[in-house]
């Protein structure tokens, strides 16, 4: 069930890693303690790191944990790891038609604020600007 997995991307993979330690190091970062249970997927490339795979005990705690997940962008240890969803290849090829929409908008309407919510870009007027 994809609903009790978070992906972790961009973790440093080495020889000899204790996995489920830099996990746990991550989910003290986020304020975080679940149970879980911890894999790399895919094949050793050189220069590339392995996406990482844990999956908890319920979906609940995967919401939790995929808001609180921006607490790793203040963490210099951390900076280049992100935490998302365990998505299928069809789902993660609509998120990634997504993005790119997000990131068109951004570019021709700089002055508001544009996020993705419920399988659509939204934008919204930031607060405290007036168009005059």
């Amino acid at each position: 069930d994809r609903s009790r997995n978070v992906m972790v991307f961009g973790l440093a993979d080495e020889d000899d890693e204790d996995l489920n330690a830099k996990i746990v190091n991550i989910m003290q970062v986020i304020g975080e303690k679940p149970k879980m249970d911890v894999c790399r997927l895919g094949k050793v490339k050189d220069g590339r790191s392995r996406p990482v795979k844990f999956t908890l005990t319920s979906s609940l705690i995967v919401s939790q944990i995929i808001s609180k997940a921006r607490r790793l962008s203040g963490n210099d240890a951390y900076k280049s790891v992100f935490l998302s969803h365990d998505r299928s290849y069809d789902q993660r090829t609509e998120y990634r038609s997504l993005v790119a929409d997000l990131k068109k908008k951004k570019i021709a309407e700089p002055d508001k604020r544009h996020f993705i919510r419920n399988g659509c870009v939204n934008s919204v007027e930031r607060p405290g600007r007036t168009n005059a």
